[in-house]
């Protein structure tokens, strides 16, 4: 019986559905769950983690390695310096093993979202640049923490603009406009840099790719219809079928990033009909997105985990 590894919260509704499609499949499902003490150790022969003996995995999908926070606050919730180097310190090693713990296993089949693709939900500036670099289809977007500059971002097409966070998935996406003058700009950047994109009329796409192939698509509405982000109330998810352009586009990034899986945003313009690719998600949230759609991801998933279909170094 193949054995398959799933790091994160046991109660993480992604994991568990996706070790009974696993269970159903003849396969076992291995929880990994790494809140606790992970209790990691390798030696030429073996590699143990969260009470497993991990050297006979066929294959792992890694949901959240909940890294320790790499900072300490005070009572006053001020950021303690001392801690805080010993906290980064502590945060940095516990990645590093787990880096190694994973790098072994891919020896042995698939790891489905290592670390290294997660790293892309801080590179959001980076990551726009890049598929402006490729000729992709994207949204102006301007990262600045000067003054004069977020005073007068470049032109867009359509003259409107949006504020998001520079780290995917941690604020909503909200209405922006460019500040009149110097106080107001400083004010707007308050103690950092931001980041800002043309805003583009039209609907949300979100389709998710595994192992170089769509598995589908569907448009994600948001509640008010003047809304900037559909993740704050969404209204309805309606299954969509992707243009192969978009299809491509999506595949394209995925590879470029080297994703296994993930889930690719664009908005389609209006006007254009064009799709403007917005980012590709590591380890993306499925089950809501399967039962509304019924696209279904994590048989898929669970059928490339067991049967990977390209030959994987030896261990």
């Amino acid at each position: 019986m193949k054995r398959v590894g799933l790091i994160g919260p046991a109660d993480r509704d992604e994991l568990v559905r996706l070790a009974i499609r696993l269970e159903e499949r003849g396969a076992e499902p291995v929880f990994l769950d790494p809140r606790e003490d992970a209790a990691i150790a390798m030696d030429p022969t073996h590699v143990f983690a969260c009470g497993e003996d991990l050297s006979e995995l066929s294959a792992c999908y890694v949901a959240d390695l909940a890294l320790r926070r790499p900072y300490v606050l005070d009572d006053q919730g001020v950021p303690d310096p001392g801690a805080s180097l010993e906290a980064l310190d502590a945060s940095r090693r516990q990645l590093a093993i787990w880096n190694a713990v994973l790098e072994r296993l891919r020896r042995r089949g698939p790891v489905v979202n290592p670390p290294r693709s997660h790293d892309l939900h801080g590179l959001k500036p980076w990551e726009m640049a890049v598929y402006a670099r490729l000729g992709l289809d994207h949204p102006v977007t301007l990262s600045t923490n000067d003054v004069a500059t977020v005073q007068s971002p470049p032109s867009s097409r359509s003259g409107a603009w949006i504020r998001k966070g520079l780290v995917g998935g941690v604020s909503y996406t909200e209405s922006f406009t460019p500040p009149g003058n110097q106080d107001e700009a400083k004010e707007a950047l308050g103690d950092g840099p931001l980041l800002v994109q043309e805003r583009v009329a039209g609907d949300n796409v979100r389709a998710y790719v595994l192992d170089g192939r769509i598995l589908g698509a569907a448009v994600v509405v948001p509640a008010l219809a003047d809304d900037t982000d559909s993740r704050r109330d969404t209204h309805d998810v309606r299954r969509y079928e992707l243009p192969d352009s978009a299809a491509q586009v999506a595949i394209s990034a995925a590879r470029h990033w080297g994703m296994i899986f993930t889930a690719v945003d664009f908005m389609i313009d209006a006007a254009s009909g064009s799709h403007l690719i917005l980012e590709c998600n590591s380890a993306p949230f499925f089950v809501n997105f399967e039962k509304q759609t019924g696209v279904p991801i994590t048989g898929e998933l669970a059928d490339f985990l067991i049967s990977p279909p390209r030959p994987v170094s030896p261990f």
